[in-house]
């Protein structure tokens, strides 16, 4: 028991009152009493006095602390390491790490029988989950598991102990986590929270967490290519080669294209296309190899990166890694010049469109303009389907490319000139062919609007194709929805050309004007800031940027009519290890290429064994989402995706996944001791040899096992209570009555 003050105010406050009152009653209050006959002053002041010190008493609020200790009943937990990679055989003398650990368990036998007589010993053992044990047979279980997943484990754990107090868990393992999918969560606050609850984790590792460059193991991970390319152009590779033991040694690495599916489904055999040879330089290499295809033929495809197994390869089922892309044909490539400014990053966002391939070149001006590399490609008729001229200038283009543009304009490229201070008439548009394009009086087209600048739809434009953000009847509101733009440049129309003004500031000045002229359509925008129209209003803005480019880049290529399917389907990721989760995503479109939110799914996933089972569709802000679990299977899975609205068929999407052929326990089979360490550091315990260990349950045998005291504290208050309540208001009674009796009052 302890007694603790807690003052109301500070202990100087505290002490100055105390004084104070002290003062007051030892040198006023006698005098006005001792008239009084025999033992009435005395009497008076004993009363007086007590009022005072319960009135101390409260300011000081004192408690007492009852202090008491309880012991927990103890239960030890003796875990141990069931999963593959134990066969491993890199523990000195060459046996395997299961072997080892089952030595251990052995040797620890008899002082677990002797601390059985004090502790409860719960033996379990793991792999993909954790899993009750007789003692009997932990010495004799087959290490089979497919997986470890020690945050499972120690999950499970948690919940099967609840409020018992553990003596500790005995850790028996090589560390490695070797999990997919939900099982490969992060053990680390598993144990900080079996430390916070006082239960430790006493970590035994067994294995090496190197790998002998006796053993020669080549694997391939994290295939890095497009997912969207287009015919015939070069698609680049990148994937990562980690190669044991092979130092010196010749690796050929080939890229594999699928073929296009054949009428009856059947696939023709993948056609090898690139090929490199790769020489790892150490026995534990870990580098990235470059390779490259070219794709003939539009089409969803997979693509195959593998390298060929070495002889004596310990492990060849990881020597290859596949995706799938989509091939397009058809697609629209633009070519985009402009100065690095905000405005190049979010137009440069139309390139998430699979059918827009948009090339962006930087331009550099004034002094830095002799670092400007142009390709010259771009510039050759029908290599490119539009062009986009953002704030250059003309000079810095040159004569041969500007005419080059016009040339490419005239057989048909569309062409459109955005806002900027030194193009149009001010980057001397007006001296070159091409400037005669734009509908727009090149000369005259020299001013900027500096304050802000609302765009809104003409008469006309509100039905244009360019201009349709929303559907017809919410169009116009959300063109007034949008913020404004930071300024424009003033844009002179050329009185004698008929051309079509689309949008136009709120004071009627044009913004956006467009005509056609031969075989090419030209736009010519003032604006050149629709990038805050993303930044003010999020993804409502994002989602009206995106729509205005994306049709500019459709009206100048005459595709506008050319729509994207009215049903549409993605899977991410498109290939994933076994046992990930697969998350579906698909919409639907209408007439006007508008989103159809509330639209009825039917979601049909065809595993590679060539059983189709159905996936519950749900709803995420108007697309339709699912998640498959069930990727156990390697291979391809394909995507059905039927859509109906208001009891008639939209369209149907299909498209496909992959699961890598991947054996997460042994394609690296490293032990990891350092994990098993700061578990045994997180959770209070202790990471130990095996020979430590046997010490430590020597000394638990001998001295008794490391049972808890749980200490138990109890506050009572002394001066919140009705009896102090009761003597202040019996000594102020009396004190009141004895001078009332004696003519005081």
């Amino acid at each position: 028991m302890k007694l603790s003050l807690d003052p109301i105010w500070a202990w100087p406050t505290v002490l100055l009152s105390c004084l104070l009152l002290a003062g007051v009653v030892a040198i006023a209050y006698p005098r006005r009493v001792r008239h009084l006959p025999g033992w009435r002053p005395s009497a008076l002041l004993a009363l007086r006095v007590g009022v005072v010190l319960v009135l101390l008493f409260w300011m000081l609020r004192p408690s007492v602390i009852l202090e008491s200790h309880q012991s927990s009943n103890a239960v030890l937990y003796v875990v141990h390491d069931v999963s593959r990679s134990m066969l491993t055989s890199d523990v000195p003398g060459g046996i395997t790490r299961y072997a080892a650990q089952q030595h251990l368990l052995s040797d620890a036998q008899e002082y677990l029988d002797e601390l059985e007589d004090s502790v409860e010993i719960r033996f379990r053992s793991f792999a993909e989950t954790l899993k009750e044990t007789r003692r009997t047979d932990a010495a004799a279980h087959n290490p089979d598991g497919q997986q470890t997943s020690i945050s499972n484990c120690l999950e499970q754990l948690i919940r099967e102990t609840g409020s018992t107090r553990l003596a500790g868990i005995l850790f028996l393992s090589d560390g490695r986590q070797a999990a997919t999918g939900a099982a490969a969560q992060d053990p680390l606050p598993f144990a900080r929270l079996l430390g916070r609850q006082h239960n430790p984790i006493y970590a035994v590792a067994f294995g090496s967490p190197e790998v002998s460059s006796t053993s020669l193991d080549v694997a391939v991970s994290e295939l890095d290519v497009a997912r969207d390319a287009f015919v015939r152009n070069v698609v680049p590779v990148r994937v990562r080669v980690n190669a044991l033991g092979a130092a010196g040694r010749s690796i050929r690495m080939r890229v594999f294209l699928e073929e296009p599916e054949q009428q009856d489904g059947r696939l023709t055999p993948m056609t090898p296309m690139d090929l490199v040879v790769h020489k790892p330089a150490s026995d534990a290499s870990d580098q990235f190899v470059e390779l490259r295809f070219v794709p003939q033929v539009p089409g969803e495809f997979k693509v195959a990166v593998e390298a060929e197994p070495l002889p004596d390869e310990v492990r060849p089922t990881n020597n290859r890694v596949e995706t799938i892309i989509s091939v397009r044909t058809g697609g629209i490539r633009v070519a985009y010049f402009d100065i690095l400014r905000p405005e190049q990053r979010w137009v440069r966002s139309i390139t998430v469109s699979s059918r827009i391939q948009l090339d962006f070149q930087p331009v550099f001006t004034g002094r830095l303009a002799h670092r400007n590399e142009f390709d010259d490609s771009w510039f050759v008729p029908g290599n490119v389907d539009a062009f986009i001229i953002g704030d250059v200038p003309a000079d810095v283009l040159g004569k041969d490319r500007l005419d080059a543009i016009e040339w490419c304009c005239r057989q048909g490229a569309g062409l459109m000139m955005t806002g900027g201070v030194q193009n149009f008439g001010a980057g001397n548009y007006h001296r070159y062919p091409l400037g005669r394009l734009l509908p727009v009086d090149v000369a005259a087209t020299v001013d900027q609007l500096t304050e802000p600048v609302s765009m809104r739809p003409t008469q006309a434009g509100l039905f244009h194709s360019i201009m349709q953000i929303a559907g017809p009847e919410e169009n116009q509101q959300r063109w007034e929805d949008l913020p404004p733009l930071s300024g424009a440049t003033l844009l002179r129309l050329k009185p004698e050309q008929l051309a079509q003004e689309l949008a136009e500031t709120h004071s009627g000045t044009p913004l956006l004007v467009g005509h056609e002229i031969g075989h090419s359509r030209v736009l010519t925008f003032g604006g050149d800031t629709t990038w805050q129209w993303s930044v003010q209003r999020g993804d409502a803005g994002e989602e009206a940027a995106q729509r205005f480019w994306r049709q500019v880049i459709f009206w100048l290529t005459r595709q506008e009519q050319d729509s994207d399917a009215p049903v549409w389907a993605t899977a991410e990721p498109r290939d994933m290890i076994p046992g990930q989760v697969a998350e579906l995503r698909y919409g639907a479109r209408d007439a006007n290429g508008l989103p159809i939110t509330d639209a009825s799914w039917d979601v049909q996933i065809t595993r590679p064994d060539r059983i189709t089972e159905s996936v519950p569709a749900g709803n995420d802000a108007g697309q339709g989402v699912s998640w498959y679990p069930d990727t156990s299977q390697p291979g391809d899975y394909r995507v059905r995706v039927t859509a109906t609205h208001e009891g008639e068929s939209v369209g149907l999407a299909m498209t496909r996944f992959l699961v890598n052929h991947r054996d997460p326990e042994l394609d690296n089979p490293s032990a990891n001791p350092d994990l098993l360490r700061e578990l045994a550091y997180l959770s209070g315990g202790d990471f130990l040899t095996p020979e430590e260990l046997l010490k430590r349950l020597r000394k638990w045998a001998d001295e008794g096992p490391p049972i808890l005291e749980v200490k138990h504290s109890e506050r009572r208050n002394l001066w919140d209570n009705w009896f102090t309540l009761l003597v202040f208001t019996g000594l102020l009674t009396g004190e009141w009555a004895l001078r009332r009796k004696n003519g005081l009052v």
